[in-house]
């Protein structure tokens, strides 16, 4: 995510195009459909060892966040249509979901960390 970032601060070309849609593809193949596994099997099964739905609560959020950006992404990407180019004044935006999305995450991968070595003894 980062990396096609930088690239439409390079150039956003056709290549830096291709960057985003390689992870919009990333996101809509493997980390969604994982954020929503967890939020619907997996959270409701930990609450109760955690001490409640509170306690998965800022992960939910962070999903939310993620669903968010994914979605804008996305837009952007439908934006740029058959033409298959950025109109520049996308790039800003994209440029700044794509490292949102990428910050978000390493948050999320954290708090899920921490909540997860809770329950080793």
């Amino acid at each position: 995510m980062r990396s096609a970032a930088d690239q439409l601060s390079d150039n956003p070309g056709p290549q830096a195009l291709a960057a985003v849609r390689d992870v919009h593809r990333l996101l809509t193949e493997r980390l969604l459909p994982h954020e929503y596994a967890e939020e619907h099997q997996l959270y409701p099964a930990l609450a109760p060892t955690l001490g409640g739905p509170e306690a998965t609560a800022t992960m939910s959020r962070a999903h939310v966040e993620i669903d968010r950006l994914a979605h804008r992404i996305a837009t952007h990407l439908a934006l740029a249509g058959p033409e298959e180019a950025l109109a520049p004044e996308q790039i800003d935006d994209l440029r700044a979901g794509l490292y949102g999305l990428h910050t978000v995450l390493r948050l999320h991968f954290t708090q899920e960390e921490e909540n997860y070595f809770s329950l080793a003894p």
